[in-house]
């Protein structure tokens, strides 16, 4: 009989669903695996296409992003009495949200219980400092809990050592072979600058406006959507709204130059997606970030806006390839799975 694993995770969306669908994707014939998700603005209609029809979706009514104490109880009640009726054999939490409901529930013996940050939430510099400490001291009281953590990236395995010693990591991946469909004679043909992602505080569209504004003769389109969109003000700036990913896989193709101004990260898909197909990346100098680009190896890395535009003019065409080369190298789902497999697997520490 196979081995039961229920995912659950709040932010069903964006760069979380992508890593989810690669994950259960490749493990969905050795395991019977359930996800328990919460829906978010992003969170595409279609989930079902995403995932092979063995993998069961059930949507809990009452995850919310922000805390809410009285949905956020229902919440947890409605995890628990789930879990109670699948009784999976290993237990997995992604991100912020189901991580701190998640860890508050108490298991059965035997079950094995792991924890994804990406991103954590109290590495956010612009928060005060009451709210980074009630964020810090919730994943450190919640990290004496005996829930093993995965980090994403090394950087955010550095910052989980903060809060718990009961942590390693495996670099998030993409599927190539899914990817190369999307490639045609149009790929990097148009100067155009894209970014993907929500539109709030963590993704620093404050930011990606000022480099905007500085460039008024370059069009900029953000692929996303979220409560901070009317702080894209630049003219030349385009927001497309939530697209299908086919859809937005489809659309970037053309554009030569992606961008990243994120405060932190865990390790973002949409970067290694970028540079599988060949874009000139420029991220901001952050966690999750600086994991997967050698500044002027396989992209850049800028800290101000002014760096950003002392790079993008001397920008190198073949920094491209480079990031191509490195994610064939560094970033397979292969490997992915591999780790994923040998942790699921061995006992659990004490």
């Amino acid at each position: 009989m196979k081995k039961k694993i229920v995912h659950i995770v709040e932010s069903f969306g964006s760069g979380v669903l992508s890593y989810l669908s690669d994950l259960v994707s490749g493990l969905s014939d050795d395991y019977d695996i359930t996800i328990l998700y919460g829906e978010r603005q992003q969170t595409p209609k279609n989930l079902n296409d995403y995932f092979p029809s063995t993998v069961k979706l059930i949507k809990i009514a009452n995850f919310t992003r922000n805390i809410n104490p009285v949905k956020d109880i229902k919440a947890t009640v409605e995890i628990r009495d789930l879990l109670r009726q699948i009784d999976p054999d290993i237990i997995h939490l992604h991100s912020s949200k189901a991580g701190v409901l998640g860890r508050m529930i108490r298991y059965k013996k035997g079950q094995k219980v792991f924890y994804t940050p990406h991103g954590y939430a109290f590495l956010n510099e612009t928060d005060g400092r009451i709210k980074h400490l009630i964020y810090y001291d919730a994943e450190k009281i919640l990290g004496f809990r005996n829930v093993e953590t995965i980090a994403c990236s090394k950087s955010e395995y550095l910052s989980s050592l903060k809060v718990t010693k009961h942590s390693k990591y495996i670099n998030n991946s993409i599927d190539t072979n899914k990817l190369d469909t999307f490639f045609s004679n149009k790929s990097n043909t148009q100067d155009v600058i894209f970014t993907v992602g929500r539109i709030d505080e963590q993704k620093n569209p404050r930011l990606f406006n000022k480099i905007a504004e500085s460039m008024p003769d370059m069009k900029f389109i953000w692929f996303g959507d979220g409560n901070q969109r009317s702080l894209l003000t630049a003219n030349n700036i385009e927001v497309t709204g939530w697209l299908s990913r086919e859809t937005l896989l489809q659309k970037t193709q053309a554009y030569k130059y992606f961008i990243l101004t994120s405060r932190w990260e865990g390790l973002p898909i949409s970067l290694l997606e970028a540079m599988y197909f060949k874009k000139i990346c420029f991220v901001t100098n952050v966690a999750g970030n600086k994991d997967t680009i050698v500044d002027k190896v396989d992209g850049y890395c800028f800290n101000t806006a002014e760096q950003f535009l002392d790079d993008f003019v001397s920008r190198d065409a073949s920094l491209g390839l480079a990031a191509h080369q490195k994610i064939q190298k560094e970033f397979s789902r292969e490997r992915m799975l591999g780790e994923y497999i040998e942790t699921y697997e061995r006992y659990n520490h004490d």
